[in-house]
């Protein structure tokens, strides 16, 4: 069995910004493609990437720990690696326009 360790404050620094890079990435995706577009870090820290379009929207996180983050919904569904960035754009914009979770 092994231990975990708990996250020193640099360690916690530099997941948290590894997680905004990777959002930061897919944000500039999605614009690229026309979609309208949201990135803000809430009071609890963790950056929240908000896709709109009239009467829907779908906010994705990046989750992971140790060089392994992955685009996962707040709904719970797992988009995918980031390195699969282009593909998960356009996953989020078929989400998004069609109105699926």
């Amino acid at each position: 069995m092994g231990t975990t360790r708990p996250l020193t404050g640099a360690v916690a620094r530099v997941e948290q910004r590894r997680r905004q890079e990777s959002l930061l990435r897919l944000r500039w995706e999605l614009a690229r493609i026309g979609m309208r577009v949201y990135l803000r870090k809430p009071r609890n820290g963790r950056w929240k990437l908000t896709v709109r379009v009239p009467g829907w929207t779908e906010t994705v996180l990046c989750a992971g720990a140790e060089d392994t983050y992955a685009y996962v919904t707040t709904h719970g569904r797992l988009l995918g690696p980031v390195s699969d960035v282009r593909r998960i754009a356009q996953v989020l914009s078929w989400m998004v326009e069609r109105r699926r979770r």
